[in-house]
């Protein structure tokens, strides 16, 4: 028989009968994970007769091959006689050498009996005063996959030292502010048990122990992701409310289309404006129609926020094999290629539900850069820029025989298929056409500002200026421009 006592947080009061009748037996292999605990001191005052492995954290170079060590000598053991392994506190709590035996237990049939103590997480529960059913998670420290929550309050136990404690204060203070105040506990269940009090900025200020476990308390104030997110999400719940916003309650999916776009052109704006903090607020408002959007789903029955985000996720998880997955890609190049690929197996057609999916409602330059980019895809495409340059003064020469014919009509298509071949020309390029006709819009209400402010400076009124007066301001502000451009 294997059996696994728990000593309890340190008090040999709170150890349990069982298990300390266990360690009394006469004939049984006893050993403990460390003798640095009250209980190893009361048996070596009683007489009785124990191994440790404490000398195994002073030879060996970390906790996993300590670990390790512990649980083949367990097994060795076993094989002879029935053997005793004592842990402090709980064994199911933060025991990882309990997990491993229990493991091997099933996967060899041994006989394994779990005999539990109170764990040191219940006498820090005693110490702060704290219900744990009000919400308080545990979590490793040494554990950095962990994604803290601010909602809950949270147990942090493994803070072993000052180096722990210091590499923890800085993940927290990537969520709390530096002024909330934390805890930390030290022999929980002993009567040397210690509760000091602190701001999380100071967590590191003091030297730290293996009976240390650090407390967070949940903070409203925590710059959290999920937490910022969620209370969005109620915001325009309560708006949609039965006691929320007119206004908002009388929104639908096509009524709100036009906010869409104009909240996407003002982040387009604040891009350009290279203004960091507008940036910021229109990506917030670009974000509260995906959120208004998420809400009227929800109330539809059709969808919500959750499902959005799942989607996103997993489809980013999906697309991306070379990071997530064993596939590889250095280049940017292979990564959209492979983008590609991976969307057309998604589709499983490449006929014209393969070009249904590109909205046609976007801008008409973006539309048929999609268009065209789709068509590449399947074939359909120059095979160098030459052919591209043919098709653009093909073009121009037939918007020039349509406007000498003089129908409007014909003018219409002949200016839209040159433009058409403009966006071509712009794809092999490797040039953004909405970008590139946004940065000339720009370009031309600054020179056209420039002009006025010289006109006036000059006493000129423009519209009485003559063609050549105002081309040569006009070429005076373009040299400006580019005195600046080049002096930069």
């Amino acid at each position: 028989m294997l059996y696994i006592v728990g000593l309890g947080p340190g008090d040999p009061d709170l150890i349990s009968r069982r298990g300390f009748e266990l360690l009394s037996l006469p004939n049984s292999q006893v050993v403990l994970r460390t003798g640095k605990h009250q209980v190893a001191a009361l048996l070596s005052a009683s007489g009785l007769l124990f191994a440790t492995y404490d000398y195994l954290y002073d030879s060996l170079p970390d906790f996993e091959q300590v670990y390790a060590a512990i649980v083949a000598d367990i097994a060795r053991r076993y094989r002879h006689s029935d053997v005793v392994y004592a842990v402090p506190g709980n064994p199911m709590v933060a025991e990882s050498t309990v997990q491993e035996l229990l493991a091997m237990g099933v996967k060899h049939g041994w006989d394994v009996k779990v005999i539990f103590s109170p764990s040191s997480l219940e006498a820090v529960f005693v110490a702060l005063g704290i219900d744990p059913t009000k919400g308080v998670a545990i979590g490793d420290a040494l554990d950095h996959s962990i994604s803290v929550d601010p909602n809950l309050s949270w147990l942090l136990t493994q803070v072993h030292s000052r180096l722990v404690a210091s590499d923890l204060k800085l993940r927290l203070l990537e969520i709390y502010p530096p002024e909330h105040r934390v805890a930390v506990v030290r022999d929980a269940g002993s009567a040397a048990c210690q509760v000091i009090r602190l701001p999380l900025a100071e967590l590191d200020h003091r030297e730290f122990t293996s009976v240390d476990t650090v407390y967070v308390p949940a903070c409203r104030k925590a710059r959290h992701i999920g937490r910022a997110m969620e209370e969005l999400a109620q915001v325009m719940n309560h708006l949609r409310g039965p006691e929320g916003c007119p206004w908002d309650k009388e929104q639908t999916h096509l009524s709100l289309r036009s906010f869409l776009i104009e909240e996407a052109y003002e982040v387009l704006a604040a891009l350009e404006g290279d203004d960091k903090g507008e940036l910021a607020k229109e990506l917030g408002d670009l974000l509260l129609q995906v959120v208004f959007h998420a809400q009227i789903a929800r109330e539809n029955g059709d969808f919500d926020l959750f499902d959005c985000i799942t989607e996103l996720v997993a489809k980013l998880v999906r697309r991306h094999p070379h990071v997530f997955g064993d596939s590889k890609a250095t280049t940017a190049h292979q990564v959209e290629e492979g983008w590609r690929r991976i969307k057309q197996a998604e589709k499983a057609t490449q006929g014209e539900e393969y070009l249904d999916s590109i909205p046609m409602n976007l801008p008409a330059l973006q539309l048929a850069h999609k268009f065209q980019a789709r068509a590449g895809q399947l074939g359909l495409d120059w095979p160098s820029i030459a052919g591209v340059f043919a098709k653009v003064d093909e073009e121009i020469a037939e918007l020039k025989q349509a406007i000498h014919e003089n129908d409007p009509q014909l003018v219409a298509g002949e200016l839209g298929d040159l433009l058409f071949s403009l966006v071509n020309l712009s794809r092999f390029l490797e040039v953004e056409p909405e970008t590139a006709l946004r940065g000339s819009i720009y370009k031309f209400r600054q020179r056209c500002a420039q002009v006025i402010q010289m006109a006036a400076s000059l006493g000129l009124v423009m519209n009485e200026c003559s063609l050549v007066e105002l081309d040569s301001l006009w070429d005076e502000a373009k040299s400006k421009e580019n005195a600046k451009r080049y002096n930069r």
